[in-house]
């Protein structure tokens, strides 16, 4: 080792030194201790701070949520865990499990119970943030743990970073989150909300034990105790790789979002705006039933675009995209120049002509199925892998309500409150009251067959190919398939086992279903033709 190394090494181990000496062990361990106590009001603060979290996330407010994030008190006994899993003590150890446990598991029920008499049960952005943690969410948990055990050990400006830890860490809002998923019956939403619980508990464990560890809190073992404390490391490790798997792959995920977004964006800029006519205002897009990519993009424009403009504009975003696309144009024309130029050109307004009575229709009906075709790519979102297949839009004389007739690609009906939020959700876009009817259309349609054949014909196939799609959207989709016969005793039978079997194979082999995903039942139906019925009977939404 060369004299250099051998100074910084030195200089390095006295600088260790230095800051174990400045620590009080004494007053940390009290501090530890006072976290691990099981009390009323601790759990009624919690609740407190539960609530206001599941308030915040359900009305869309960050600055709420914020609060519970400040009230919590949650990151005391998580950060006691760590301590406890780096010195051994396992009275610390015991009490600290005890009580985070009891506290995930009142922190998931209140929020549950508290979703389901709740009258809103929207899905806001602010939940819908906390169903996808990514890599950095890991991140940002190990430092922040790394922040709030360094300020319990140096006590040096503990009371403007211990509040920065519970925002940074946020460990109450995604269980309000899981409870909301829960009280609303969606797998997805309470898996999305505890997994970003679990990402945040594990980060903090491992960053307090290295933070408590660099302050000389280990005490000296016995050579079991030593074993067992190496196979908790060694567990809370393999925990940390498991859950980064996810986590690494959901962030693969929002990059490739932001980067296809930012190509819509980029292309259609490119083909739509032009100097001094025409500006981008917003745009929406998503993958229709066909697994085409439609795209409803809002412009302001001095001149309207052709039809012919539009295409080639639809052309042009295809080939820069190197996909098909179907573009949806929605324009809105506005004045150039200020208004005291205009002032300035007469002093008399002019007044405009009448519009023809079918010019008046043709604009009010463009501009209410402009806004449901705005509205039908956000409910797409909530009803996948369920989509809007077409739509109708009304007007009664006697009636200020706008009447909509949705056709949705569903094997099951929405159930009243799906109904009634989307209901809830075209009235606001709309600004005007709405009488809706959705009309479901099952994703495959019935497979009939000849009474004595039991081989798919290619149009069969075809229509089975919709669950390719509808599985790569969803894995978690559940499917049952159904044969059903008239007379004809064993023979019938037989021959629904074996139409079983083909649709199964296709289904398997071809669109990629796992066998245990798939239900099968076979019965009579007299007096109807032999059929075979595929349901998608679960999936993320259901």
């Amino acid at each position: 080792m060369s004299r250099t190394a051998e100074k910084f090494a030195s200089l390095l181990k006295g600088w260790l030194r230095e800051q174990v000496a400045n620590i009080n062990p004494g007053a940390v361990i009290r501090d530890i201790l006072s976290e691990i106590e099981i009390t009323a009001g601790y759990f009624f603060v919690l609740t407190v701070a539960n609530l206001i979290a599941l308030c915040g996330l359900i009305m869309n407010s960050s600055p709420v949520i914020i609060g519970a994030m400040l009230v919590s008190p949650l990151m005391g006994p998580i950060l006691s865990f760590g301590f406890a899993f780096v010195t051994g003590d396992n009275v610390i150890w015991n009490k600290s499990v005890k009580k985070i446990s009891l506290s995930v598991a009142l922190s998931i029920a209140v929020a549950a119970a508290a979703t389901y008499v709740s009258p809103l049960k929207d899905v806001t952005a602010e939940i819908l943030s906390r169903t996808r943690p990514n890599l950095y969410d890991l991140i940002i948990a190990f430092l922040a743990g790394t922040a709030g055990a360094s300020a319990i050990c140096t006590k040096k400006n503990y009371l403007t970073i211990v509040p920065g830890v519970a925002i940074a860490t946020a460990v109450i809002p995604p269980l309000s989150v899981a409870g909301f998923g829960a009280g609303i019956a969606s797998l997805k939403i309470f898996y999305g909300g505890f997994l970003l619980f679990f990402t945040n508990f594990v980060a903090i464990v491992l960053s307090t034990c290295a933070v408590f560890s660099f302050y000389g809190f280990r005490r000296k073992m016995a050579a079991d105790e030593l074993s067992q404390m190496k196979k908790r490391f060694a567990f809370l490790i393999a925990v940390l790789v498991v859950i980064s798997i996810p986590l690494i792959y959901t962030l693969h995920t929002s990059i490739a979002e932001v980067r296809q977004r930012t190509a819509i964006q980029d292309a259609l800029q490119q083909a739509l705006e032009q100097e001094k006519r025409s500006h981008l205002a917003t745009f929406a897009y998503a993958v229709n039933s066909a697994g085409i990519l439609e795209i409803n993009a809002l412009v302001n424009t001095v001149r309207y675009l052709s039809d012919a403009e539009t295409k080639k504009a639809e052309t042009s975003i295809g080939r820069a995209l190197g996909r098909k696309v179907v573009l949806n144009v929605e324009q809105v024309k506005v004045q150039a120049g200020g208004l005291k130029q205009e002032i300035a050109k007469a002093t008399i307004p002019a007044i405009a002509p009448p519009k023809p009575p079918g010019e008046i229709i043709r604009s009010s009906a463009q501009s209410a199925i402009a806004v449901v075709k705005q509205s039908a790519v956000k409910v797409d979102t909530i009803i996948a892998p369920s989509r809007i297949s077409d739509f109708s839009v009304g007007f009664n004389d006697k009636s200020a309500a706008v009447a909509i007739l949705l056709e949705i690609r569903r094997d099951t009906p929405l159930s009243d409150e799906q109904t009634t939020w989307i209901k809830r959700m075209l009235a606001a876009d709309l600004n005007l009251p709405v009488d809706l009817t959705v009309k479901t259309i099952p994703f495959v349609p019935p497979l009939v067959f000849k009474p004595q054949e039991d081989i798919l014909s290619d149009e069969m196939n075809r229509s089975i190919m919709a669950i390719k799609d509808l599985y790569r959207q969803d894995p978690s989709i559940t499917l049952r398939v159904e044969a059903t016969f008239g007379h004809g005793g064993k023979r019938a039978r037989q021959l629904a086992e074996k139409r079983l079997e083909h649709v199964v194979a296709v289904l398997v082999n071809e669109c990629g279903v796992p066998r245990q995903q798939i239900k099968t039942a076979s019965g009579s139906s007299p007096p109807q033709p032999p059929t075979v019925r595929i349901s998608v009977i679960t999936g993320r939404h259901d």
